[in-house]
This record gives structure tokens, sequence and C-alpha cells, in this order.
């Protein structure tokens, strides 16, 4: 059966669907796509025929009335589903033109149906956007699933002998009858570490994440997964440093002209700081019509808002300034999503998601600025440790290192110096180091780690082609930090509220030409993102937003398990919580939740947002010794 009851174009959405040589009704299919409404509530549509079925849901954003999905060739051949943008897709489209191609409709989903018609696979090597498709050859029996070069639209899939089962996320997955609920317990482990679960990992055994840059292709029974882009970091541009700032700002609008095309109102996230402030003043250089701004700030503070207002009236544009209460924080607290995510920035995010919704479906966001240009004072202090490190490490018999105290082993430099250079440098966040996993899991956990994060890192430090251990620091930050975390952030939060948000600093072109910048383009003067700073001196942004320190969106956690959340804390932690889990040892716990000092409140942040997981998707759930040996077999 073939239907199509979707209206629409150009759109951020979400997909889902099988490849399956049994495959489910019509009712399963609905019941996937429609699980995806906050992706896609303005429109949707099925396809099913044969071995393969796919469903779509959308949010209009560009050509309102084209472009139906699932987009159907017209011989019945080739069927897509596509979520995202393609940033580049007027210039595709004339080249598909010339070679032939006659366009029915304005938007950019024909247009990345007709490259891969045309080109298959390596019309992947055309695409700039954030995206992630299905595309299926029914002639040949052909299944190609891709995700965008950063990570920015996410990918899931579960698959056995005889199907493959896909989605945007992964509650569409789980309706399907034969993907399995299996926990994961080493992704626990990971999440633990980090405050995200890095891909290809999943908190279900058996299902996946498509990592960044990566493709799917399932042929003649066989399925084989590749990566079909990595940023290069050499050769280093050899021009001088004017010229590389002036190709530099010219990458950097280009990317932002890109991302202002909608036939919807566009704004912007505004935190007061350097990243998105400049992207808002970029964004009104660019032509952006009728730019809002939207930021957040918790009641009692000012600071934020100060900055932000500050941006507004230099732009002479409407600052929407949204005030809130802790009590806001705390019911998104319990908003639960397809995976744990330990990251406390979530809530602002989602509120702030929730109130700009009322006023704009699209906005352009600040992230990758921090990672791609070395905004972290981390970097710094670490490319001095690893100097400061080289004439020791050769020196210092590694094999003794476990037999320090374990104080002594969870210092920064002492774990340093027992290690390679390849393994030194994992990720931002470190909750639970595994230094201290011993002391505070139980043995059926210990048992079911496979993977550190550390190893997982080291793949990515030696992927990373560039000389510089800032180059490689920053690569690994990019492959797992920022899709794996900030991006999840983003997408999850946003989607939630049907809102698109884009993200200029990781176009993949950009990202490609900064990359090959030399050191001192991004680390001058003991301070990161130097070129981000010379551009916005151009007369873009108040001294005061470009000599700002760094401050992420800090709310008092601490403070609010000490008082409010005090008793949250312990309903979600102890009997009746994560301690029947069989995760933590109990007095490990108990000490936690007991002590509550400010310093652990991430951590507890991290517990928490575990736990309510658990109660929303698998609340019976807790591990035994029995259920990891029946894993490891």
């Amino acid at each position: 059966m073939v239907s199509s009851l979707c209206f629409g174009g150009r759109a951020v959405c979400g997909f889902a669907g099988w490849f399956d040589g049994f495959p489910s009704d019509q009712a399963v299919l609905e019941a996937m796509t429609h699980s995806l409404v906050h992706r896609g509530p303005d429109a949707f549509g099925f396809y099913a025929k044969g071995p393969f079925g796919v469903g779509h849901r959308r949010l209009k954003i560009i050509d309102l009335a084209g472009s139906s999905q699932p987009m159907v060739s017209s011989d019945g051949r080739y069927v897509l589903a596509f979520n995202g943008e393609i940033y580049n897709f007027q210039e595709l489209r004339f080249e598909l033109e010339a070679l032939g191609y006659r366009f029915t409709t304005s938007g950019d989903t024909e247009v990345l149906f007709a490259s891969l018609i045309t080109w298959g696979e390596s019309g992947l090597s055309k695409l700039s956007g954030m995206f992630s498709f299905v595309f299926w050859d029914a002639k040949e029996e052909i299944l190609l699933l891709a995700r965008d070069h950063l990570g920015v639209k996410p990918l899931y899939f579960y698959h056995d002998e005889q199907r493959i089962v896909f989605a945007s996320e992964i509650k569409a997955l789980l309706l399907h009858p034969v993907v399995p609920r299996e926990i994961a317990p080493n992704a626990i482990g990971l999440y633990l570490e980090c405050q995200y679960i890095p891909s290809p990992y999943t908190i279900f055994q058996k299902i996946e994440k498509l990592p960044p840059a990566h493709m799917l292709v399932v042929k003649a029974g066989s399925i084989s997964k590749r990566c079909y882009w990595t940023p290069s970091y050499e050769p280093k541009w050899e021009c001088d440093r004017d010229g590389m700032l002036f190709l530099f700002e010219s990458e950097l609008r280009r990317s932002i002209r890109s991302m202002l095309v909608a036939d919807v109102p566009v704004g912007a996230f505004v935190s007061g700081g350097i990243d998105s402030s400049l992207i808002a003043s970029l964004m009104q250089q660019e032509g952006a019509r009728n730019l809002s701004l939207f930021s957040i700030a918790l009641e009692g503070t000012h600071g934020e808002q100060h900055y932000a207002a500050l941006v507004a009236e230099r732009l002479g544009v409407p600052l929407h300034s949204f005030v809130v209460q802790p009590e806001d924080f705390m019911n998104a607290f319990d908003h639960s999503f397809d995976e744990p995510l330990g990251d406390q920035a979530i809530l602002p995010t989602l509120v702030l998601s929730q109130l700009t919704k009322k006023s704009v479906s699209v906005v352009l966001t600040g992230e990758g600025a921090d990672e791609i240009l070395a905004g972290y004072g981390n970097y710094l202090k670490r490319m001095k440790e690893a100097q400061f490190l080289a004439q020791w490490h050769s020196f210092f018999p590694s094999f003794l290192y476990p037999f320090f105290p374990s104080k002594l082993r969870k210092s920064r430099l002492c774990k340093a110096l027992a290690r390679p250079l390849s393994r030194r440098y994992a990720t931002i966040p470190s909750l639970f180091d595994r230094e201290m996993f011993s002391s505070l899991f139980k043995r059926p956990f210990l048992m079911a780690q496979t993977h550190s994060l550390e190893e997982i890192a080291e793949q990515y430090f030696k992927e990373c082609d560039g000389k510089s251990y800032l180059d490689k620091m920053l690569h690994i930050d990019t492959r797992l930090w920022l899709s794996d975390d900030l991006l999840t952030k983003v997408d999850r939060a946003t989607m939630a509220h049907s809102i698109e948000a884009r993200v200029p600093y990781l176009d993949h072109q950009l990202v490609s030409f900064v990359a090959r910048l030399p050191v001192d383009c991004k680390l001058a003067a003991a301070q990161g993102k130097f070129f981000l700073r010379q551009v916005a001196r151009k007369g873009y942004l108040p001294s005061a937003i470009i000599e700002r320190p760094k401050r992420g969106f800090v709310m008092p956690l601490g403070e609010w398990m000490q008082g409010p959340l005090s008793r949250k804390v312990e309903e979600a932690l102890l009997e009746g919580g994560l301690l029947d889990r069989n995760l933590l040892r109990p007095s490990a716990l108990r000490r936690f939740v007991r002590e509550k000092k400010k310093s652990d409140a991430g951590r507890l942040f991290a517990l928490m947002s575990l736990e309510y997981w658990f109660r929303s998707h698998v609340p019976d759930w807790s591990l035994t010794e029995n259920s990891v040996l029946g894993i490891n077999l």
C-alpha cells in the first residue's frame, strides 16, 4: 500500500520505518510515525510496499504547500524520507537542472531526492546542511541511511538477520514489536562518566545511534556502515593572519546567510555571551527580517538579561527576555527523553524553547564555537600539562599507577602521567571517574563494563590528522561532547516544543576551514576563540560582550538540592528509587544524598535524571548478576 497525506517541503521533521522480509502492518507504521508528532505537528504521510515501509511527520518551514513526504518517484522506484535542512539546495538545484532534471517543487526535499537518484551515495559529498534521511531503491532493494556531518539531526536503528528498523527517536523504534528493550549496563557506565551516552551506543543493548558523518547501506542481505567525511586539520593555511581572518568571517557569514531561508519567522537564542551574540549581529548584517532575540534568566539574577539587552539595544531589535521561577525548572526536571541526559543545561533550554515557540518556529543558536575555536579554558591547561609531563613520562613506570592510593590515582596529573597522550583527554565533563567505580558501584554493574570513555576518545585522537595536541582535543570534543551532549540537548529540547534550531558554527565547510587554522588563530594571549573575538571587534558587538569571560547558564542546583529540591533528591535516589536498581553501593549513595555537597550537584543531577528515565521507560528494572552474565555471553 502507498499513501501520501503530507503537504509540505523544506522542514525539520521525524521519520520511522523498516526494511523487513516480514513487514509489520500499517497500524505499527502509523503508531511509530505518530509518536514523533512533536517533531512534525503540521503534516504526515506513509509509504508501505513490499519489504519497505516509512512514515513521516513534518514541521513546516519552507515551501509550505509543496513536496509531500515520503517522496516517491513517478515510476515508483525511489522513496525518500528526510529530516532536516539542505542549506545549499539552491546551488544543487541549478546543477541538477543543467543535467536535465525538471523540478516540480521549490523546496529542498526534491533537491535531495534528485541528488540521490542522480549521484547515489556519492551525492553525500555535495550536501551542506543538517539532516538524517532514508532513501530506498525498490528495483535494486538497496537502503541508504545517512546522518549529517556534525550530528545535528539524530538517527537510530535496530537490526537483526531479517530486518532493520530505523527512526528519528528511540521511542518510535520501541513501538515495533521485534525491537527488544534490553538495557545496556555498559552504556549506563559511560553515562555516569560524562553525563551522556556516546555514539554508537544507546541505553538499549540492541539499539544503535548512527554516528555523525556516517552512512548505513543495506544491500543483498548485508549491512555496511562507513564514515563519509572527517575534517582535515592539515596542512595549515599559509596566508597571513589578516587573510585568514577575512576568509573566516566570509565563511561564517556564508553559513549564517544559508540558514536564514525560511517562510516563517526566524529568531535567535542569545545568552549574552560572544558566540550567540555574534550570530545575532551577523544575522542582521545578512538581511534577517523582523529579527527577534530570546533569552532566559533566573529570578533574582540580572547578569544574563543585562548582556542580552546590550546586544538587542546595539542591533535595535526586540528582546524577549523570560524571567523564570525555580519551580519552572523543577517542572522541566521531570521531562523524560528517550535516553538519560545529565546535562543540567537541558532545563533552561527546555523552558526557553517552550516560551520561544509562542513567537517563532526557527532559531539560530551559538553551539559549536567553543569546540571548533578552542573556547574552553580547559584546552590551554591541558596543553601546558602535556608540555610539563613530556619530560617526565618516559621516566615514570606506568605499571606502578594501580598501586598508588586511590586519592592519588584521581589526580589529573598522576592519571595523565600514567597514560599515553592518546588516552589523556576524553571529554569536558567528568562526573564519576573510572577510578571511583570500584568504590561506588556494585559487582554486577562493574562486571558489565566493557568500554570506557577514554578508549572511545582514543579512537578519535587517532582519527584526527592534526599534528598539535589542541587539534586532537578539539576533534575529540567535536565527535563526542558536541554531538552526543550539546546537540542532543538542543535537538530534544527544541523539538519537544516543535522548534527548529540551526547552528551556523557547525556548517561543515566552516568547520573544515577552521580545522586548518594555526593554533595561534584559535588560542592567543591565553584566551580562546581569538578569531571570533577579532570579528566581533569590527563593530558588531559592544566591548562588554567581547571581553566578557565565558560563563554558561549556571543554576544554583547545589543550593536547591540542599533546600527546595532536597526531598526530591531523596525520593529519587533512596528506597523506592535508584537505590533499588542494584547499581551503586548503598553506603556510597546514601553518603551522596546525606551530604548533598554543592560540588556533587552535577553528580546528583545525573543520578536523578537516570532514575527519572527508568521510571518513565522501564520502571521495574534492576541489575542482577545473572542478567550481566547473560549479556556477556
